[in-house]
């Protein structure tokens, strides 16, 4: 035997699933007849989805723990499948689409969700054992293969669930998964179809093989979740049974490239990776997921698919936008490396949550600075005699505003002029009171949707890593747009936007959020040229300042509405109106559109330079 045989047979696992323990049961109990089950299965409240769950996990509870001849118990868990399925798409509501940290409520209704999957996943894993560890004389083939089907179908389910709340897998989960399908390789029944039952009669054209179900839960977790939003995760799962039959498990060995190549370790309890040494490759226990098939589907769709955006919201459920599958696409072509290195920090930052939010208090900001200048403007006029003093008044205060303005480009990193530095340089120094009440935010820090202190635990160029408390006043979800107080210039505000989520096992959020700008300013926006004092035709975004790499890249975002590209609009600053063509779309999901677009005044100006350079014989033609 060679030491790789020898080490394989020292790993094997006996058996790799768990059940609970199981007593004799009573004898008048109704779990043993599969007809008075369906009585009261029939007999449940349906319309008190709390009290038709109480009863359900507590009847699945001690169904499971009690022994039952097997074909009962294969009849009566059939039974319980449509009520589960009923109880998860009534409770999920608690959890879906809803901030995080979720209250407890919210919480206690996902964990439910799972446990219930996991309750009738341990009935068909009963069953399975029962068959392959009982009596050969009494085994049943079709039975067993259906048991381990339905099982790896409710660990994918369980697995879903806690993914949509941005939990890892269970303990155990994919063991015994990896162990259910060993098995039916191994037996050559893993391409066997399995029909569902009369309950499930909108699904019963759709047999599912052992092989299409383990791999719709591989695929699933292949996806980045922590990094996607509950209703692309929800979409997703939809088209899960499409993407698993187009989708090849191999020996490792056959595989050649890692594009598209996801390993799985059969005798592990780790789900799909990347990573895979020489040695692993020639590992029997390894195997590959080839989504090279998927990854040309993936492609073909992105090319039919609209980008996503608040006005296409739920426009049809059967198709995956753009804005959902480039990113797929990306992370199953290559594994994405991290752009800048992480220091660890322990830093407090004043943030607020939401596009709309953020729009306020720059508003607020703004309005505030305007009052502050009243009285400086009067005090000048006051103290000015001479036509000189007036001059040199509206020279410095023009000239400030013109330097930063977004139109010149010729102004520093503040999208905003320094009203303090203006106060202090026309009028002198303010005194300590003066300057304590220019922390305007400080009175609204109680309040839910103003600035909040929160603590960083890692930092880097592009972002922040944050634990997010149940404390803090505002929830947050994956894509949502932050505010985030400059910790170089506290009268700016940096646009963030949270691009990954997790959970952990002690219910602690942590997230990510990437920095798309280090300073921002709220604009009005008209889709016309001109402007209007409609308002139903004005539209609150978002200007960026620095966004990305490039800092001649302008860039709005908004979150109100969806404008047509190359199309000049009108944007409304406090430094007056300008014309501008949006040129690119960004990026967008459910809660902001963010584009990129140029000014038409300075594309216009070098339009007409370049007009003037080619002749100057317009005025002579009508003379000759």
């Amino acid at each position: 035997m060679t030491d790789q045989e020898s080490n394989d047979s020292e790993n094997t696992p006996s058996v790799a699933l768990s059940i609970p323990a199981q007593t004799p049961p009573p004898k008048d109990s109704f779990l043993l007849s599969a007809r008075e089950v369906r009585r009261w299965a029939e007999e449940l409240p349906i319309a008190n989805i709390g009290e038709t769950a109480r009863q359900v996990y507590n009847t699945l509870v001690t169904f499971n723990r009690i022994q039952v001849p097997t074909l009962n118990r294969t009849e009566v868990i059939e039974i319980f499948r449509e009520p589960v399925r009923y109880i998860n798409a009534n409770i999920s509501r608690h959890y879906f689409n809803a901030g995080f940290p979720l209250s407890s409520r919210a919480m206690k209704a996902a964990q439910l969700a799972s446990a219930l999957c996991g309750e009738v996943a341990n009935s068909y894993k009963i069953l399975f054992l029962d068959q392959v560890l009982g009596d050969e004389r009494n085994f049943n083939q079709k039975l067993v293969i259906v048991a381990a089907q339905r099982a790896i179908q409710y660990f994918s389910q369980r697995l879903f669930h806690n993914l949509l709340v941005y939990r890892d897998h269970p303990e155990g989960l994919w063991r015994e998964a990896n162990y259910l399908y060993a098995w039916a390789v191994q037996s050559e029944v893993d391409k066997v179809p399995v029909r569902e039952s009369s309950t499930f009669l909108w699904n019963r054209k759709n047999a599912k093989s052992i092989d299409e179900v383990y791999k719709g839960m591989a695929i699933i977790a292949t996806t980045n979740p922590h990094r996607l939003r509950q209703s692309q995760m929800r979409r997703i799962h939809e088209k899960m049974p499409q993407w698993a039959e187009l989708a090849v498990i191999k020996p490792a060995y056959e595989s050649s490239s890692n594009s598209g190549v996801f390993y799985i370790n059969i005798w592990s309890d780790d789900p799909p990776s990347r990573s895979l040494s020489g040695m692993q490759r020639k590992d029997s226990r390894f195997v590959a997921l080839d989504l090279n098939p998927v990854l040309e589907e993936a492609r073909a769709e992105f090319e039919r698919a609209h980008w996503e955006s608040p006005a296409h919201l739920d426009q049809d459920r059967s198709t995956l936008s753009r804005t959902l599958l480039r990113p797929l696409i990306r992370h199953w072509t290559k594994s994405v490396e991290r752009k800048f290195p992480r220091t660890e920090t322990r830093n407090k930052i004043e943030a607020i949550v939401g596009l709309s939010n953020l729009l306020r208090l720059l508003e607020e900001k703004r309005a505030f600075e305007e009052e502050q200048r009243k009285p400086a403007k009067s005090s000048s006029r006051a103290r000015s005699s001479s036509p000189a003093s007036r001059l040199t008044w509206n020279d410095s205060v023009f000239s400030s505003l013109a330097i930063n303005s977004p139109v010149t480009g010729t102004g520093g990193d503040s999208i905003f002029s320094d009203s303090n530095a203006i106060a202090t340089t026309l009028l002198g120094s303010l005194d300590d009171g003066q300057q304590r009440q220019d922390n305007i935010f400080q009175p609204n820090i109680k309040k839910p949707d103003s600035l909040f202190t929160v603590l960083t635990y890692n930092e880097s160029v592009e972002g922040y890593c944050l634990s997010w408390k149940s404390s803090y006043p505002m929830r947050i979800r994956v894509g949502d747009v932050l505010g985030i107080r400059a910790p170089s210039n506290p009268d700016e505000f940096e646009v963030a936007v949270c691009r990954w989520l997790r959970q952990d096992r002690d219910n602690e959020v942590y997230i990510g959020l990437q920095i798309l700008s280090s300073s921002c300013a709220e604009v009005t926006v008209t889709p016309s040229s001109r402007p209007s004092s409609n308002r139903q035709n004005q539209y609150k975004c978002l200007l960026l300042s620095n966004a990305g790499a490039n800092t001649d890249e302008r860039s709005l975002i908004t979150n109100t509405h969806v404008f047509k590209l190359n199309t000049v609009i009108t944007m409304i600053t406090e430094f007056g109106n300008h014309q501008i063509k949006l040129t690119r779309w960004i990026e967008s999901n459910n809660n902001f559109v963010h584009y990129q677009f140029e000014y038409v005044d300075e594309t216009d100006s070098a339009e007409d330079a370049e007009e003037k350079k080619k002749d100057d014989f317009e005025d002579l033609w009508n003379e000759l």
